[in-house]
């Protein structure tokens, strides 16, 4: 299959191949344990005078520049990984067979409902047929939109192993598979794959997602393997990679 049809399906799947960015089953860190001076102090048998208070998270989008921190680059990857171009803006708007199934289809805009995606995008392939693609776009929400997004996502990856949804119009089956072997990575992160059959071609569509979450920002990643089952695996060490870069960027 030629790299263009691709990232076609790739478009259709998430989001123009703008896309996108925790293992799967939706897990968030555990909770934030007492700072090392206090865990000495409790080993003591000692109670600390003033109980130490956690930072007020930020409910602030992230500004351009940090969304653009949050983005790729070919160095990051490491390999032979290259610069691909990135697609036109897509503003389909898929609508799924079922309510609890939306948050998987909203994956596949540009930039999802509320959120705004200025200053992050890139498009990445790999091989010397281009075998390999990665593609993947970092967004901000106001308020509790980002965790809101994770959350009704993990609901979602749960209640829906396959999917349709319609897009211009046409209807598409989805498989939906999460991958809890995958690395955690930010805040909150999923990882899950999805396959869409192509009848008319006679083929069927495997893209690896991952979708994780620090502060007010979300980063989207889609990646295609190619034929080499021995790619497939590679997603695994490419989901720190991604999440690690979001982390950095909010983090300052």
């Amino acid at each position: 299959m030629s790299v263009r049809m691709r990232r076609a399906a790739a478009a259709v799947l998430t989001a123009s191949a703008l896309c996108l960015t925790a293992a799967c089953g939706g897990g968030g860190d555990e909770e934030k344990k007492p700072a090392a001076a206090e865990k000495a102090a409790e080993k003591a048998g000692e109670k600390s005078s003033a109980p130490a208070e956690d930072k007020p998270a930020s409910t602030e989008p992230l500004t351009a520049a940090q969304l653009k921190a949050a983005t790729l680059v070919a160095a990051d990857l490491g390999g032979d990984w290259k610069t691909a171009a990135t697609p036109a803006a897509d503003e389909s708007a898929p609508k799924a067979d079922k309510p609890e199934c939306q948050p998987i289809a909203d994956l596949m805009t540009d930039v999802p409902a509320g959120a705004s995606g200025k200053g992050g995008e890139a498009e990445f392939e790999k091989g010397a047929k281009a075998d390999s693609a990665l593609s993947q776009r970092a967004f901000t929400f106001e308020g509790t939109g980002a965790a809101d997004l994770t959350s009704k996502l993990g609901a979602a990856l749960d209640a829906c192993p396959k999917l349709t949804f319609t897009d211009d119009g046409e209807k598409v089956e989805m498989v939906v598979q999460k991958l809890p072997a995958a690395p955690k990575t930010a805040e909150e992160s999923h990882a899950f794959l999805m396959e869409m059959p192509i009848p008319s071609l006679d083929v069927s569509i495997k893209v690896h997602l991952l979708v994780a979450r620090q502060g007010t920002g979300i980063t989207r990643a889609a990646y295609i393997p190619g034929e080499d089952p021995a790619a497939a695996k590679a997603f695994d060490e490419l989901v720190p990679k991604i999440g690690d870069k979001l982390v950095k960027a909010v983090q300052g």
